[in-house]
């Protein structure tokens, strides 16, 4: 596919993923509206941000369905990885460094894996105030 293309119908790589997931928020928007008026992020916005976007009643639908598939092998999985390592992981790794970013990473796609996508009774049965409770603590 054209760069140009992608540039001149969704402005870039990153709205392109975002329309191809019909995503309302896709996930660099979900951080950029967890940020502080200083830049900084609030975890507490990123752990409401990331339940309000699984949770929503048909988005998240799509999303574990979209997740399921992308793990089954997939071609489109290493388009949605690298998407995630550019628009994501890498602005976190720049602000709070790449151990902590790892962290963070690792807590968010368990988390989401977990209670959205195998649907875990661990993770699956929590209401959604436990489940944000717990995934911020996963995310300090």
């Amino acid at each position: 596919m054209s760069h140009t293309l992608v540039n001149y119908h969704f402005g870039s790589r990153d709205a392109l993923v975002a329309a191809a997931g019909s995503l309302r928020a896709a996930p660099h928007d979900v951080i950029a509206m967890s940020r502080h008026d200083d830049g900084s992020i609030d975890l507490t916005r990123l752990a409401h941000g990331i339940l309000a976007v699984w949770e929503h009643p048909v988005h998240g639908q799509r999303l574990a369905t979209l997740a399921r598939q992308l793990t089954s092998g997939g071609g489109s999985g290493a388009s949605i990885a690298a998407y995630l390592q550019h628009a994501v992981f890498q602005p976190l790794v720049d602000e709070i460094g790449r151990d902590h970013a790892r962290r963070l990473a690792a807590a968010i796609v368990g988390f989401i894996f977990g209670r959205y996508v195998l649907e875990l009774p661990v993770f699956a049965s929590l209401t959604r105030e436990e489940a944000g409770a717990l995934l911020l603590s996963m995310l300090r």
